[in-house]
């Protein structure tokens, strides 16, 4: 048994090869959709350089990064607690060096700093523009 095609059959067979062929192709190449965007981290307050306290309470009813820079005389140390997850940090400083860290916490947790000592310098913290936050001496 054999099969002639004919030309008609052949076009139209090599059309619809081609449509799926360029169908694909776009399916492949389209962008994937964007999930929900992020908002940045565009809110920022700083605080400092005198503690009149041996504490600092920083919360954000969104997810926050706290950034510090401080100078300390010697034997001092700071500790950084955060709400729910316990103790992060603890610094034991020498007085001839500046000393800065990045610590982040989850929306709604406190990250308390407390220092022994004598500990000085800026505590900035970073989050969302839309966000209830603060950093205050306690």
């Amino acid at each position: 048994m054999s099969f002639k095609a004919s030309p008609s059959f052949l076009t139209i067979a090599s059309v619809i090869v081609i449509i799926f062929a360029i169908a694909i192709t776009a399916i492949i190449q389209a962008p994937p959709k964007p999930e929900k965007p992020e908002k940045p981290f565009s809110q920022i307050i700083t605080v400092g350089p005198v503690w009149a306290t041996n504490t600092w309470s920083c919360t954000s009813d969104a997810d926050f990064i706290v950034y510090g820079t401080v100078r300390a005389l010697t034997g001092a140390q700071l500790t950084i607690w955060i709400s729910g997850l316990g103790s992060q940090s603890l610094y034991t400083f020498d007085p001839s060096n500046l000393y800065s860290f990045t610590v982040g916490s989850p929306a709604g947790h406190t990250m308390t700093l407390t220092r022994a000592g004598t500990v000085t310098g800026w505590i900035t913290l970073q989050t969302t523009s839309g966000a209830t936050a603060s950093c205050t001496l306690t």
